[in-house]
């Protein structure tokens, strides 16, 4: 008779082991693995595209290289980081908002659909061009200040680390950002928001009110829905702070209009009446939701009825294909967003209200760029490193040190931040997208192959994310224990740990308000 096979119990007992300790590793090591792990595959995918498809990677990650389209002089080769050079040529106007550039595919007039404080970065850089009488230096200007903007949180969180681990950091939180190098390859002003975003999010560790107020201000600036970030103030009761941000950002976008004083207030209506009734040339507002680059909530929630459509039409989704939950989506998880955390208020430390509305601010209109994605970076650089804590912590380790307390939440925030850092190439959708004419010439001059990426899980993994933070401080308030007070800075002690363990220790040197 056959003998059934007896594992041995110590066999076993190691795998346990082995698995324990992977189970267990601090949500920066799970975010840094992930990245590090994510990018091997997307270089090893992208290798099978290009050498076996002739795919074009880098356009599927970012854009495609020639976007010439305007013969403004703001051109790098047949690149012209088409956003800055865009807006530049809007704002040299004296009204930016009438109709103006021939852009393609129908070479109409445009209008232009950005706000005054928007478009104050890039102006600021192709006035400068403009005054040396060099176009192009003001671009260079512009893209190195947004290099340096993009790459702030690699900088601050590799200062953090120890060691070796430093480099580790700064390349997997910077030189390996597909987000930050998108917002450069566009030129977009989005990439000033990351260093704002990162002073919000330290000052809400610190409870510094009065700097978080002026963050709020200045990325509404950049980019105005950012505004909702003022809830995190009345979130932690802070109400006075809350309205003076609020007032803030009213008085300083609508000032931004006087710097085009010629059809002042008639500007304000006219950005108004673009912003809603899109561009009378390129793409209709319909069109760009059902973009394959939008990354809204609505996109994400609408994701598997969008990918039968793209079959079944032979990879084109109608412009008006749910249109109208599609457009609706977004505010609604933005009213359920902002309604549970005022809730909750002191419950929830004020850092995780500042990166749940951060995230909802970025998704919740119904076209949201991917570019936006670099607001990962200044979460995933608090994830490596806790502003008040010892080096080599970040502020889950803070949260919960043993990894037991809040580790859905820890968990599903570094994935959602390192999956948003690293895209990976799919060799599963081929498409090709057009070039249209280069240097103001009209037409397609032809097409270039690309391949679908991740980029469109991103929105339901931060959906996940800010739901999972969400209910897991509604069913267990952050002061409910000591030790989970961390980002909070409570300062309460935890009646089930001696004051002589090293947690204890921890707490008592990280804050002012530990116990003696």
């Amino acid at each position: 008779m056959n003998q059934p096979l007896e594992v041995p119990r110590g066999g076993v007992t190691a795998v346990r082991k082995r698995l324990l300790a992977l189970t267990s590793q601090s949500e920066r090591t799970v975010m840094l693995g992930t990245i590090l792990l994510a990018s091997a595959v997307s270089a090893a995918t992208g290798y099978v595209l290009i050498q076996c498809f002739s795919i074009n990677v880098l356009s599927s990650l970012l854009w495609i290289p020639q976007d010439c389209w305007l013969d403004s002089g703001m051109n790098i080769g047949r690149h012209c980081f088409s956003d800055y050079s865009t807006i530049v040529s809007f704002g040299m106007r004296p009204n930016p908002w009438e109709p103006y550039l021939l852009l393609p595919p129908d070479y109409q007039p445009a209008v232009n659909q950005y706000p005054a404080a928007a478009m104050m970065p890039p102006m600021a850089f192709g006035l400068l061009g403009k005054w040396l009488g060099a176009p192009r230096l003001g671009l260079i200007g512009y893209l190195l200040a947004l290099t340096v903007a993009v790459l702030s949180p690699a900088v601050w969180a590799a200062r953090g680390a120890r060691g070796l681990q430093r480099v580790v950091v700064f390349v997997a939180l910077g030189a390996a950002a597909i987000p930050a190098w998108a917002v450069i390859d566009r030129g977009n002003s989005t990439g000033f928001v990351v260093p704002i975003a990162l002073v919000f999010l330290v000052a809400l560790c610190q409870r510094r009110w009065g700097l978080v107020a002026i963050m709020v201000v200045l990325a509404a600036l950049v980019k105005p829905q950012f505004a909702v970030l003022a809830v995190a103030l009345w979130a932690a009761r802070q109400w006075r702070w809350g309205g003076l941000a609020f007032a803030g950002v009213a008085i300083s976008n609508i000032a931004a209009y006087l710097l085009w004083p010629r059809d002042f207030p008639k500007t304000i209506t006219q950005f108004i009446l673009h912003l809603f009734g899109g561009t009378s040339a390129g793409p209709t507002p319909t069109d760009l939701m059902t973009d394959l680059r939008n990354i809204s909530f609505g996109r994400a929630l609408l994701l598997i009825p969008d990918a039968v459509k793209f079959f079944q039409t032979g990879g084109k989704i109608p412009g008006g294909f749910l249109a109208g939950p599609r457009s609706l989506i977004g505010y609604a998880i933005l009213v359920l967003v902002v309604v549970s955390v005022l809730a909750l208020g002191r419950r929830i430390p004020p850092v995780m209200v500042g990166v749940v509305l951060l995230a909802t601010a970025t998704f919740v209109t119904p076209f949201t760029a991917y570019y936006y994605l670099v607001f990962v970076l200044p979460v995933a650089a608090l994830v490596v490193r806790d502003p008040d804590g010892p080096p080599g912590a970040g502020i889950f380790d803070q949260l919960a040190p043993q990894g037991g307390q809040r580790r859905a939440v820890g968990v599903w925030v570094s994935l959602a931040a390192a999956l948003s850092i690293a895209q990976v190439a799919l060799p599963i959708v081929l498409f090709s997208v057009y070039i249209f004419g280069q240097l103001g010439a009209r037409g397609v001059i032809g097409t270039t192959p690309v391949a679908l990426t991740t980029l469109n899980l991103t929105p339901f993994l931060w959906l996940v994310a800010c739901a999972v933070i969400i209910v897991s401080y509604a069913r267990r308030p952050a002061h409910s224990h000591g030790r989970d007070t961390g980002p909070a800075r409570e300062g309460l002690p935890d009646p089930g740990v001696s004051t002589s363990s090293p947690t204890s220790e921890l707490t008592t040197e990280s804050s002012p308000q530990g116990p003696a």
